[in-house]
C-alpha cells in the first residue's frame, strides 16, 4: 500500500499600504495639439505601490499586471473614457523601458528591516496611431500579488 502526500507551501501575504489600494493618477488636463503625431505621448507620472507588514521570511513579492488591453497594441491599457485614439503605458519608474502590460510581471525585494516592498512605476498617455480627440482618460490596472 502506498500512500501519496502532495502539498504547497507558500509566503505568508504583505498587507497592501492603504494610500496604494485604489489610487488614482491624474494626468490633469492634456492638449489634443500635443497628441496628433502618432506616437505622442503626455510627460510620465511616477507612482508608487507599497506593500508593508511583510513577514520576516517573505523575501520578495511579484506583481501580476492585468487590465483591458488597447486594441492593436497589447503593450498599451485601454482608455475607457471619451477621449479617442489614446491609451495608457505604463513602465517600470527605474528605466521607463520595462512595459507592465497586461500579462507581465515585476519582483521587488522585500527590505528586511521595514518588512515592505515598493513597487516603483510611471505612466503616460500615448497616441499610438496620432489624431488623439478631446474627452477624459479613464483607464483601469489590476496588480495581484504573490509572495516568495
Amino acid at each position: 500500500m502506498n500512500i501519496n502526500v502532495t502539498g504547497n507551501i507558500v509566503a505568508a501575504p504583505c498587507s497592501v499600504d492603504t494610500g496604494s489600494v485604489s489610487q488614482t493618477i491624474n494626468f490633469g488636463q492634456l492638449l489634443g495639439t500635443d497628441l496628433r503625431t502618432a506616437g505622442a505621448a503626455s510627460d510620465w507620472k511616477s507612482f508608487q505601490v507599497r506593500l508593508n507588514n511583510c513577514p520576516a521570511a517573505t523575501v520578495s513579492a511579484t506583481a501580476a499586471f492585468s487590465g483591458a488591453v488597447y486594441p492593436g497594441d497589447p503593450t498599451l491599457y485601454l482608455n475607457n473614457g471619451s477621449a479617442a485614439n489614446v491609451a495608457i503605458q505604463v513602465v517600470d519608474d527605474a528605466t521607463k523601458t520595462s512595459v507592465k502590460n497586461s500579462g507581465s510581471t515585476m519582483t521587488v525585494g522585500i527590505d528586511p528591516a521595514q518588512h515592505n516592498a515598493i513597487f516603483a512605476l510611471a505612466g503616460r498617455i500615448i497616441a499610438p496611431a496620432g489624431s488623439a480627440g478631446s474627452g477624459d482618460i479613464n483607464g483601469v490596472m489590476q496588480m495581484t500579488f504573490t509572495y516568495q
